[in-house]
């Protein structure tokens, strides 16, 4: 690039790396850049899984846990989950995939007092799907919260991208039926793989309901 436009290789690497801010193209640790895939749409106000949303827009999506292990509550998970400190808790971490492309390094947080035996399973699917047929537990309340970030060290390295990358943190309390708290997620997306979009409905003006100030 640097002969074929007569630049610096200075020049063509902020060039790159504007591309890469902009979500236009990506690099990966000894492989070099690419141009980035279309992203994936995410709605945080439905329930729908990874698994069936990236399905929903054709896409192929793919799961491998990295790790699965029973914790004991810190003060910190017991506040996200609802549980005593000292409690037993599942953590399994989990790299999601679009297209062959990861996207995605989770931690899910599990309160293992409402799925006992839950990492004598692979968990390499949908946990949405999962909690549902063998456990009776359907989520019925997610609280969402996003917030952008750098790439942490670790989980830049699980992805394969440089750390400090832009990255779009998104954290969930999901309930069930009886509105008891069964996990808290976090996840770290590469920033240029997703895009928000959020469908609200709103009555008519007028609508019997409403207040009318004049």
């Amino acid at each position: 690039m640097q002969d074929q436009f007569k630049v610096t290789r200075n020049t063509v690497r902020q060039a790159l790396i504007q591309l890469e801010t902009e979500g236009l193209a990506y690099r990966e640790r000894r492989r070099g850049w690419f141009i980035s895939p279309p992203r994936i749409s995410y709605d945080p106000t439905t329930n729908a899984s990874f698994t069936e949303s990236v399905a929903r827009q054709g896409r192929t999506p793919g799961t491998e846990v990295l790790s699965k292990e029973r914790i004991v509550a810190s003060a910190w998970e017991a506040a996200k989950l609802g549980c005593a400190v000292g409690d037993p808790v599942f953590l399994v971490r989990r790299l999601r995939s679009v297209d062959g492309r990861v996207v995605l390094i989770e931690h899910l947080y599990v309160n293992a007092g409402h799925c006992p035996g839950l990492l004598d399973y692979p968990l390499d699917s949908s946990l949405t799907r999962f909690m549902s047929e063998h456990y009776g537990i359907i989520e019925c309340r997610t609280q969402v919260s996003m917030r952008p970030t750098a790439m942490p060290k670790s989980q830049a390295q699980a992805l394969g991208v440089a750390a400090g990358m832009p990255s779009l943190c998104i954290s969930r309390e999901i309930r069930d039926q009886f509105d008891r708290i069964i996990e808290f997620d976090q996840e770290f997306w590469r920033h240029d793989a997703l895009e928000i979009n959020v469908n609200l409905h709103q009555r008519p003006s007028g609508q019997a309901g409403e207040n009318h100030h004049e």
